[in-house]
């Protein structure tokens, strides 16, 4: 069994590698058409994979990396060529494939719908296709004018393709035509019951009075006095006349169009009578000619039923309907209505709370654009459950910015070094270790340098220490905690002793950490840390926004510089 441990390691390490986190039915499926010798130790296997799988993923993301880089190079060239990270798509014509961005402005975006947003534009780009936005808004009492223009701006700063745009507000004639369509078949009828009168039938599968007794006439009069708002909210609704004995509950007799009195942000009180999400987007999607549509699995098969019984009965068009598990950030809500009541209760302080996944908490933290499209290209779409865990952005995002990034030196909790032989000199060191192109930057030294605090053990009275790119010193004296005396010993570089990080000329600088939003599902009420510490004088000639690398520290975004430098911490 030893081979198989080997074998079964290794392709839980490179799934874990490709994926973000090794999954256990991905990785049996390979071991089973990969290894036909394992195949009749099925069994036995199952359960050393259930082990070396929580092995893998209890591994940080660098030392994942960082294995299967080294052992196992050839396994992620082949895995990437034979993985395709789109979901199936079938009946789609190069130039005639159309896909849709269908965003409800009631919140700002987040990563689950820029994902989504991604795999959309990456199956348009690989048909030579089209995109619409379509904002699905017409329900008056969630959408709000702010989060249109956030949807517009997150598309764009995403780079992705958007070929129409469309407010499905703007059609509201057209509901009311299709809805008279559907009563003149005898399709659809108005319903007068008490909504738990309605519920108790639905439950017992019987149809109510106002489907079997209005008449085709009957129901054109009530539908023109719904337009008339004769009729107050929850007294009357337009119905599909369904199937009642339907074993999907979803196709018994719903409701069409409902009766709201609540201003829409942008069409005002034109209108009180408005169609639900499923029977507007058939029309939607027949109007705008989309052939495609991409969808969470958990919208459910329950209403892609309902969606494809309007869009027959009303002669419409019916694209075909592609399906992928939903995408969870481990320690960070995904979910809108979530993040919603985390702003209004305070939680967080705003939709761009750094601990977020939103657009807005994302982009201000630093995260690049060009990371959720890769995260595709990772991760790929998938019918079970996708947990991404933040290493995975913070990996991808590292790899975009680090070639370009200036580094600077940085000690937090400072300790002071009072050098006893003091050298005045100044030195300059290039600005990137490999990026010749970012320049160098010059630091004057006298005889006083910070450490950072997190080396105090490394500061005992006779310890011999390497100032990197300077000198090396030796501790004579301690003063207090916080201060020491110390001596030059010489420049060149000796073995087996610690490299220091050190700054002279100091700045303050405070940074915002932030770190996961939920532990053990519960709030983390420490996720937003301060910490303090002295920078290089050279960061006083950043810009705002810029993305640096603080040395033997992490990468941080600069947010305001006066006396205080104020950056946050993006990752390591």
């Amino acid at each position: 069994m030893s081979d198989s441990k080997e074998i079964i390691y290794k392709e839980a390490m490179v799934n874990a590698y490709i994926y973000g986190s090794a999954d256990t039915k991905i990785v049996i499926k390979k071991l089973m058409s990969g290894y036909p010798e394992l195949r009749s130790k099925a069994k036995e296997i199952q359960a050393t994979l259930a082990k070396i799988v929580d092995e893998v993923n209890s591994l940080p993301r660098k030392d994942i990396e960082k294995i299967v880089e080294k052992k196992y190079p050839e396994s992620i060239v082949e895995e990437v060529k034979e993985r395709d990270y789109l979901p199936e798509i079938v009946n789609a014509e190069h130039g005639k494939l159309k896909v849709r961005y269908p965003p409800e402005p009631s919140k700002h975006p987040h990563i689950g719908q820029m994902l989504s947003f991604c795999i959309n534009h990456l199956i348009a780009e690989r048909y030579e296709g089209k995109t619409v936005l379509r904002f699905d808004d017409t329900n008056p009492e969630k959408v709000q004018a702010e989060f249109y223009d956030s949807f517009r701006e997150v598309l764009s700063w995403l780079g992705l393709q958007v070929d129409d745009e469309v407010l499905a507000s703007n059609y509201m004639e057209l509901y009311y035509e299709k809805a008279m369509d559907l009563i003149q078949k005898n399709e659809a009828f108005i319903c007068q019951c008490e909504r738990n009168t309605f519920t108790k039938l639905r439950n017992e599968q019987k149809a109510c009075k106002c489907n079997l007794e209005n008449s085709i006439e009957k129901n054109h009069e009530l539908f023109e006095k719904l337009l008339e708002g004769n009729f107050a909210p929850g007294e009357a609704v337009v119905r599909l006349r369904g199937d009642m004995e339907s074993p999907n509950s979803v196709m018994r007799d719903p409701v069409l169009l409902r009766i709201s009195n609540h201003a829409h942000c942008i069409q005002g009180d034109k209108y009180n009578l408005w169609p639900m999400y499923d029977f507007e987007s058939p029309i939607m999607e027949d109007l705008t000619e989309v052939t495609h549509i991409l969808r969470s699995m958990e919208f459910g098969k329950m209403r892609e039923e309902l969606q494809r019984t309007i869009a027959q009965k009303l002669n419409l068009n019916v694209p075909e309907f592609m399906e992928y598990q939903r995408y969870n950030i481990i320690g960070a809500p995904t979910q809108g209505r979530v993040i919603r009541e985390l702003v209004e209760e305070g939680t967080v302080t705003g939709w761009d709370d750094y601990r977020l996944v939103t657009y807005q908490a994302l982009k201000r933290r630093g995260i690049q654009p060009q990371v959720f499209s890769e995260i595709i290209k990772r991760v790929g779409t998938t019918k079970s459950a996708t947990n991404i865990d933040f290493s995975l952005i913070f990996s991808i995002n590292r790899k975009i910015i680090e070639p370009t990034v200036r580094h600077y030196y940085f000690v937090s909790e400072p300790v002071k070094i009072k050098i006893q032989n003091p050298i005045d000199q100044t030195i300059e060191i290039n600005s990137h270790p490999y990026n010749e192109n970012l320049g160098s930057r010059k630091i004057t030294v006298s005889d006083t340098l910070y450490l950072s605090g997190t080396d105090k053990e490394f500061l005992d009275i006779d310890s011999i220490v390497r100032m990197k790119d300077l000198y090396n010193i030796k501790i004579l004296k301690k003063i207090s905690d916080e201060e020491l005396v110390a001596e030059i010993i010489g420049n060149e570089v000796l073995q087996n002793v610690p490299r220091l990080q050190w700054v002279s000329e100091p700045v303050e600088v405070e940074i915002i950490k932030p770190e996961m939003l939920y532990l053990n599902n519960c709030i983390n009420k420490d996720s937003l840390k301060y910490i303090h510490g002295f920078g290089e004088s050279n960061l006083l000639k950043l810009k705002i926004g810029e993305i640096i690398q603080l040395e033997r520290f992490g990468y941080t975004k600069v947010n305001r510089i006066n006396k205080k430098i104020k950056m946050n911490y993006i990752h390591g």
